[in-house]
């Protein structure tokens, strides 16, 4: 007995030594940036039900079969590829798997609307959806049997077109409806809800009118007016495109940018309970209250899980006189975005995508027009994060598409 005694004393005591010198378990590599490709910019990032992701930056589509690891541009529909800096393009999917690439070609040409079945190997195409000088479209797929898709007709003039049959014939229920803001978001519909919605930056033409975020209400069924609404968010307006973006739990979510103390840009986000009727506005998202951020674009996921991705510098002023200034790309999430005091996490993406000033439409060119008119961000119904960015080349004024795959979670609960 006393021999067992001593075994087992000396054994614990093995046990416990060895637990001290015991390797620490390996963490979780931190996510980083990959390249999609190096033709586009624009790039708007779509997650199939499948787990197929893909990118579109202007005519030029993008997939990945590895969540993200690696990607492949595809060949795409014969009538994407009359290509240009100037074009434009959306794409979604459907619950399906039914993947819908819309674009105008040439520049300010018709706008096309193709699907396919097998991720973009072969597709089926209405070549002119919107035929003539068209501009800014977006594709919305939310089910099998409804299909949205919104251009700018003349450029300037909102275009409402409505698909029942999967993206094979589209009946435009609202052409040129007289509203001359083309400055718009991405289509948007809350599961359960007939109507659609889209965020658009209203410059105001009348003296009393004031620059804001509003939101178009289209009613699809609608025999009179096509637009049963327009909403006023109270959001000032962004430097490039407005986004917005409804989380699973019903909530709807815009960002924007406004003027900080320090005389830069700060990111602003407002949410909804009610489709857009009324909103409350966040406080400013940590680390940009001095310094200059623009091109934010929202993300929702589950109940209070929100992101906005956005490029920063640390210098302070308009982005299109900073010709010194060195851009990061950034990522800010919080997991509570809907409570009175929002936690936020904010991660510097990739450093060094840009020097020099920035800036967005008709007339701005050269580098400081390298990403366009907006970045992307998506978090799916796993509530993964998907990131998807330009960063130029300083050296030879090249771009690439950039992807970064960020799959966080919410801080334990302290009991």
């Amino acid at each position: 007995m006393k021999t067992t005694l001593i075994t087992f004393i000396w054994m614990a005591l093995a046990v416990s030594a060895f637990a001290g010198k015991r390797p620490k378990p390996t963490p979780t590599p931190v996510p980083t940036p990959v390249t999609v490709g190096v033709d586009g910019n624009e790039p708007i990032v779509a997650a199939a039900p499948d787990g197929t992701l893909y990118i579109s930056a202007l005519q030029h589509i993008y997939s990945s079969t590895d969540s993200g690891a690696t990607w492949t541009e595809l060949l795409g529909p014969i009538y994407a590829s009359s290509i240009n800096l100037n074009s434009d393009s959306s794409i979604s999917v459907d619950p399906g798997n039914r993947l819908y690439f819309t674009f105008d070609y040439p520049y300010a040409g018709t706008t096309a609307v193709c699907t396919s079945d097998d991720r973009g190997v072969t597709w089926n195409c209405n070549p002119a959806v919107v035929p003539g000088g068209t501009d800014r479209m977006w594709t919305l797929a939310p089910t099998l049997t409804d299909d949205y898709e919104v251009t700018n007709e003349g450029l300037y003039e909102t275009s409402f077109l409505h698909s029942s049959d999967r993206g094979t014939t589209w009946t435009p229920t609202s052409v040129g409806s007289g509203l001359l803001e083309p400055q718009s978001g991405p289509l948007l519909q809350r599961p359960g809800m007939t109507d659609v919605l889209q965020i658009i930056k209203i410059n105001g033409t009348l003296p009393q009118e004031t620059p804001e975020l509003k939101v178009y209400v289209y009613h699809p069924e609608a025999t009179g007016s096509i637009i049963s609404d327009i909403r006023s968010t109270g959001m000032p307006l962004p430097l490039a495109l407005p986004s917005a973006a409804y989380g699973r739990d019903g909530q709807l979510w815009v960002a924007s940018e406004e003027l900080n103390a320090a005389g830069g840009k700060q990111v602003v986000l407002a949410r909804s309970t009610n489709d857009g009727v009324t909103w409350s506005k966040l406080a400013p998202i940590p680390g940009t209250t001095s310094g200059t951020a623009i091109f934010s674009w929202v993300a929702a996921g589950g109940a209070g899980h929100v992101g906005v991705i956005y490029y920063y510098t640390p210098d302070n002023g308009d982005p299109g006189s900073l010709t010194n200034s060195t851009w990061s790309t950034m990522w800010a999430e919080s997991f509570n975005a809907d409570s009175p005091t929002p936690t936020w996490t904010v991660t510097n993406v990739e450093s060094a995508i840009h020097t020099g000033a920035i800036c967005v439409a008709a007339g701005c060119s050269g580098d400081n027009r390298f990403a366009g008119d907006f970045i992307n961000s998506l978090i799916d119904a796993n509530d993964v994060a998907h990131l998807t960015w330009v960063k130029e080349d300083m050296a030879t004024t090249n771009t690439t598409i950039r992807y970064e795959q960020i799959k966080s979670s919410a801080p334990a609960t302290k009991r």
